[in-house]
């Protein structure tokens, strides 16, 4: 079972998957993205670590739970790009219509712990209610009302940059929100496991499977193994299509994520002291 890690970092959690890749220019943005929007990441990790300062109320941690669950619950997007690849793969034939049907089946990589296979059908979804009833009774935290508005805006620009936007768009949001999330499942767990320590009367049974949805994304390299699929996806829809990767627009790409994100957090922290 994977252990909190109190004294991890962002950085040091994702700076070695970076330092793994071998595409050079890839490798630049993904640091460059990283070391210029610092503020961003410590408003992030700020959150996380704020969430155990004290025992919250029903109304605010449904605020938490609903708000995040929109920042990063992202199947149909991924869903959405896939078949995207996989409706340009009928156009073409022999090899460019494999390389995109490759492209299209690596993205999809993505989401097969999230859809419950080879987990016996268990949801990610499914697996995010079951953390919530550990901190939480009934459903009410699913309504409207508890989704901050820059939650709401932040899954959406996710959702049409996979959908609607150019093809390349949608792969680095995808391929950046594993690695980013590689990371922020670590200060997640350390925030929320410290919380049920702190407020709640679970046994350790009932506490390690309240957790058990962010653990599924620690375990086995997760998160970091579907980073690497997507820059595959990547290359592969690159050579087929004739485009050149466009590293600056991924960098772009990557910052908004990290700035858009931190909006959320820092919007959240602003509640819950309020």
């Amino acid at each position: 079972m994977v252990e909190t890690m109190p004294n991890a970092t962002m950085d040091s959690i994702i700076r070695p998957v970076i330092d793994f890749v071998e595409d050079i220019p890839l490798k630049k943005a993904l640091t460059e993205a990283f070391e210029e929007n610092k503020e961003s990441i410590e408003t992030i990790e700020s959150f996380f670590s704020y969430i155990p300062e004290q025992k919250w109320d029903t109304e605010k941690m449904s605020l938490i739970f609903n708000s995040w669950k929109a920042s990063h619950l992202k199947m149909l997007g991924i869903y959405g790009l896939t078949c995207r690849l996989s409706r340009m793969a009928q156009d073409h034939t022999g090899p460019a219509q494999l390389k995109l049907l490759d492209a299209a089946s690596l993205n999809a990589e993505t989401s097969y712990e999230d859809l419950g296979l080879d987990f016996d059908g268990e949801t990610h979804a499914e697996l995010y209610n079951q953390m919530v009833s550990g901190f939480l009774n009934g459903d009410t935290w699913t309504l409207g009302k508890y989704t901050i508005p820059e939650a709401t805006h932040f899954k959406s620009w996710v959702y049409r940059n996979m959908v609607v936007e150019d093809i390349q768009e949608g792969l680095f949001t995808n391929m950046f929100s594993e690695i980013y999330n590689h990371g922020e499942y670590v200060m997640a767990l350390n925030g929320f496991s410290e919380y049920l320590d702190k407020y709640s009367d679970l046994s350790p049974e009932e506490k390690s499977d309240a957790l058990t949805y962010i653990r599924a994304h620690i375990e086995d390299d997760t998160e970091k193994e579907h980073f690497k699929v997507v820059v595959k996806a990547l290359k592969a829809y690159s050579e087929v299509s004739d485009t050149p990767i466009d590293y600056n627009k991924g960098k772009e790409i990557f910052s908004q994520y990290l700035q858009k994100l931190s909006n959320v957090m820092s919007e959240l922290k602003t509640q819950l002291a309020a």
